[in-house]
């Protein structure tokens, strides 16, 4: 049997409590339990402790005394399990640094899901250093790759918003054009690179748990809440929370992030307690805000909280200059991945590349180069490498829906219209695969539904136009 790789201390009177959580946890972890402060001063002393489950109340003493003790080593965890009347004592001792707390009495499944988080906060939080070890050199705008002057512009604007303290940006772009990758910078350029950067993708978590995501919630606040929980908000503290695909945001809970730009404070779901917010907002999105406000999707007061500082991802288009850099990158990448030589271009190929739109932009390209790399043979990839166009992921779109060609500019279908036909036109080629038609589209697999419900297609529609019964 694997020895247990974490070490826990249980700081206990209790003797039959204290005999317990030894034994439980020590099923998982190499433990060790004392009855006191002097006992876990001498044995923090002795030996590094990856997490404390902590009593308050010790016979020699407050056990909040010892939280800065534990704390003085950042990689240690605290947990406070604390009795129902010392509930105040617990809030201070989340001020002082414990991770979490558990009122007694509890069970020892409601301990041992706060234990896996609190250890799996601390993996992540040494894997994070690992990489910054091993990747000293690439870090901020230095990833941000290109040559071209909208890209030297982007880089000099992630600067610029990066050396306030606090300001909240909005990146636009199209999918593909790198605009977590914009977020991530950000966050390293500026004075929070030091703590943590939190993700929360608005449209890959159902919305009845964003909430709950977000801000946490308290033991008790809906029924599979048998332990106290931070969200991400706390998480996210002293550093960024990156808000990606905001557009998709449920509307019902815009006020309640409104409120928070705002005030900069939050409550988790059943709790009465403010908990201070220092955190940057980060927002993506490659939706359309301005026309989703006028069709009442979204919030007008929000968009103008989170557009602070606006920042334009450029597609790649727009950048043509950095197509063919881009791709060298791409293919000495792949070369390493795959312990191969680098294969080059050619003129022709480069031209070629050059001509192509991309509306996958950099993801697109990066996709292509990575197919004709599989496919080829020669150390030299020419135009005949990508085919009459670039292999795209996305295939050819089928004449109906989609808009044909018009000669007569005012017949023209407005934007919102031209959505509906290309997304109702994607489907149908997919024969009805969500993911599949999700994926070309460039959406997520819970935003395409949504879609189609907007455009009256149910499951009876989906058969309809699938020509599936």
């Amino acid at each position: 049997m694997k020895a247990p790789v974490n070490h826990v201390l249980v700081v206990e009177d209790d003797r039959v409590l204290r005999n317990a959580l030894e034994k439980h946890l020590g099923l998982r972890h190499q433990v060790a339990a004392v009855a006191s402060a002097a006992g876990a001063r001498t044995r923090f002393a002795s030996r590094p402790v990856d997490l404390v489950v902590l009593d308050l109340h010790l016979p020699d003493g407050d056990g909040l005394d010892l939280i800065d003790l534990f704390r003085q080593d950042e990689d240690t965890m605290v947990i406070v399990i604390t009795a129902y009347p010392q509930i105040q004592s617990a809030v201070r001792a989340l001020k002082a640094g414990a991770f979490d707390y558990i009122n007694k009495p509890f069970e020892l499944d409601e301990l041992d899901i706060v234990v896996d988080r609190a250890l799996a906060l601390r993996g992540l939080q040494d894997e994070v250093q690992r990489l910054r070890r091993q990747r000293p050199e690439m870090g901020g705008v230095d990833r941000i790759l290109g040559q071209s002057p909208a890209v030297e512009h982007l880089r000099q604007e992630i600067r610029q918003v990066a050396a306030t303290p606090a300001t909240t940006v909005l990146i636009r772009g199209e999918t593909g054009t790198g605009k977590e990758l914009v977020a991530e910078a950000i966050h390293h350029e500026s004075a929070r690179s030091g703590r943590a950067l939190v993700r929360l993708n608005c449209s890959s978590i159902p919305a009845t748990m964003i909430e709950s995501e977000l801000f946490g919630h308290e033991r008790g606040a809906f029924t599979d809440a048998k332990a106290v929980r931070r969200g991400l908000l706390e998480m996210a503290n002293g550093g960024t929370l990156f808000l990606d695909e905001i557009g998709d945001l449920p509307l019902e809970l815009q006020p309640k992030l409104l409120r928070v730009l705002e005030s900069r404070r939050f409550r988790r779901l059943g709790g009465n307690r403010e908990i201070d917010a220092d955190v940057r907002f980060v927002a993506a999105t490659n939706r359309d805000l301005d026309r989703m406000v006028a069709g009442g999707e979204f919030r007008e007061d929000l968009l103008f909280r989170l557009k602070v500082f606006e920042i334009r991802a450029p597609p790649l288009r727009d950048r043509r200059g950095d197509i063919a850099f881009l791709a060298r990158h791409f293919l000495q990448a792949l070369a390493r991945h795959h312990d191969r030589p680098a294969r080059d271009l050619t003129p022709g190929a480069v031209r070629h590349l050059e001509g192509y739109s991309w509306p996958g932009n950099v993801r697109e390209l990066r996709n292509v180069i990575e197919q004709a790399t599989i496919l080829a043979r020669s150390a030299v990839l020419d135009r005949a490498a990508f085919g009459g166009e670039p292999r795209s992921a996305r295939p050819a779109l089928c004449s109906e829906p989609c808009p044909a060609f018009i000669e007569d500019l005012g017949s023209f279908p407005d934007l919102a219209e031209v959505e509906r036909r290309y997304i109702l036109c994607v489907y149908r080629r997919a024969t009805g695969n969500k993911t599949k038609a999700a994926e070309v589209l460039g959406i997520t697999r819970l935003t395409l539904p949504q879609k189609l419900r907007q455009y009256g297609i149910d499951e009876e529609g989906d058969q309809n136009l699938t020509g599936r019964r």
